[in-house]
């Protein structure tokens, strides 16, 4: 069964004009207002089609703003914060996505089933986290290969079935580690 996308109007209008839906949502402008511009740029699209793309992708968002914040405080709580806790507030944050993804009466059955077998993969990636940590107390100088190592494995797992999870994940990551000032 092929993937369920969505095909609104706003999908439809060019990249540019979709992108400054977007940034007029995070604005904070009315669906209405959204509608009103749209149709002077001479794009016939009703305040309900921008409230079918908006109401998503400002979901979205918010679980992105709250993914960031939270790795923030993670990064600033302990600088010396070991690369497995780190790891594991990846690990709380995936399952969040996903268990939003469960919790969607709009996702079919077979999207679900899709989402309960990440779950199980990233619970073997927790297990695995907590074997390196073991191992990690006895061999310090290998941890951080360790752990890029144990990445790539749960990126390469969760992607197969949510490449746009792994994009976001991805994304957060390299803007906190851009701004904690760490290569």
């Amino acid at each position: 069964m092929p993937k369920n996308r969505s095909h609104g109007k706003i999908d439809k209008l060019p990249d540019t004009i979709k992108k400054a839906v977007e940034n007029k949502l995070l604005e904070g402008y009315t669906y209405q207002q959204i509608s009103d511009h749209l149709k002077e740029l001479g794009h016939d699209v009703h305040y309900s089609s921008v409230h079918r793309y908006g109401k998503p992708f400002l979901k979205q968002f918010e679980s992105v703003r709250m993914a960031k914040e939270f790795a923030q405080l993670l990064a600033e709580d302990n600088a010396e914060r070991p690369t497995t806790e780190l790891h594991e507030a990846n690990n709380a944050l995936i399952s969040h996505l996903l268990m939003e993804m469960l919790v969607d009466e709009a996702k079919p059955a077979e999207a679900k089933l899709k989402t309960y077998r990440a779950i199980a993969k990233l619970q073997t990636a927790q297990v695995q986290n907590e074997r390196l940590k073991i191992t990690s107390r006895k061999e310090a100088g290998t941890v951080r290969a360790a752990m890029n190592m144990l990445k790539e494995r749960v990126f390469k797992e969760i992607q197969d079935n949510h490449p746009d999870v792994v994009e976001l994940m991805v994304r957060i990551a390299d803007e906190v580690t851009a701004e904690s000032g760490q290569n």
